[in-house]
């Protein structure tokens, strides 16, 4: 299971990173993203199963709910296009997901503080969606979408020290 789940986050990561390179908005990159948002689902689901059976079902239903967000950024893409109104939602699902991860114990408080902070860019994203001043390279998104990415990568390396520490 913690296998596949750091294949999912590692790969939802380099997917997101591959897709930067094709044109905005084109099948490539679209096809990147969808398939990195995909593998995230999983591995969010599968990082709720391990951290449920540790006996933090905070931090679960944080990872669930992370999930969900990822299934929002999934379903605001289409093949050639993003809807941007639909992709700035993932915030509602977002915020309390990462609450819920930072609330317990089961990350070092650093690693609680930055799943708190990845949140700060989306509020941006959402806003210049709001105010019609979004663009897909504003920083705001590429900060926020590399620091959740970067986020499952630290999250995957610390479940597995868990894992270990058990085992």
């Amino acid at each position: 299971m913690l296998k596949v789940m750091t294949v999912g986050y590692v790969l939802n990561f380099a997917f997101g990173l591959a897709g930067s390179f094709f044109p905005p908005e084109s099948f490539w990159q679209m096809t990147m993203w969808q398939c990195g948002d995909s593998l995230a689902i999983m591995a969010s689901v599968l990082a709720s199963r391990y951290v449920g059976s540790k006996g933090s079902n905070i931090v679960a239903g944080g990872f669930s709910l992370l999930g969900i967000s990822y299934g929002v950024s999934f379903a605001s893409s289409s093949i050639n296009a993003i809807n941007e109104e639909k992709m700035a939602t993932i915030i509602l699902p977002l915020v309390p997901a990462m609450l819920l991860v930072s609330l317990g114990t089961f990350f070092p408080k650093w690693l609680r503080f930055a799943t708190l902070l990845v949140v700060v860019p989306f509020f941006f994203m959402y806003q210049n969606v709001l105010h019609g001043t979004y663009h897909f390279d504003n920083l705001s998104n590429s900060l926020a979408y590399s620091g959740i990415q970067i986020l499952g990568v630290a999250w995957s390396i610390l479940i597995w020290k868990d894992y270990r520490k058990s085992a």
